[in-house]
């Protein structure tokens, strides 16, 4: 039996232990990353590949949830969660300044030193949730 890669295992370990993924809405990408400059742009090129249309009269509650995707970093501060936590912290305040982007997403993240037995994962994953305008 050969063994699994860390990406391959860690994409198991989510849609296994993730309860908001699905194979039909969710979506993985890796990078080797190890500066915060890298993955800083790992994170925002992966925003952008969802073609984000700012739309800032509408909130949160005209949206339904559309796609997640799952940034996996092995080597980005891999033995650090609350390292993860700070970077996590400076995503959320950049997004915050970019017009009607906060209501179209949502961050969550998975550690192996997590504090919540439930998100330690075998390696850093950052969770985008995307939300889609509803279609009343």
């Amino acid at each position: 039996m050969l063994a699994s890669s860390p990406i391959t295992a860690t994409q198991q370990w989510v849609m296994d232990n993730d309860p908001l993924s699905n194979s039909n809405i969710s979506s993985f990408a890796s990078a080797n990353v190890t500066h915060a400059d890298s993955a800083f742009e790992f994170v925002f090129s992966n925003m952008a590949m969802n073609k984000f249309l700012p739309n800032a009269a509408e909130k949160r509650k005209n949206y339904d949830i559309s796609s997640i995707s799952y940034l996996i970093m092995p080597k980005f501060v891999s033995s650090s969660a609350t390292s993860l936590e700070k970077f996590m912290t400076d995503v959320k305040n950049i997004i915050e300044m970019i017009d009607g982007l906060n209501e179209r997403v949502s961050l969550s993240m998975m550690h192996p030193e997590h504090v919540r037995e439930e998100r330690r994962s075998p390696v850093p994953v950052i969770a985008i949730q995307w939300y889609a305008p509803r279609e009343d």
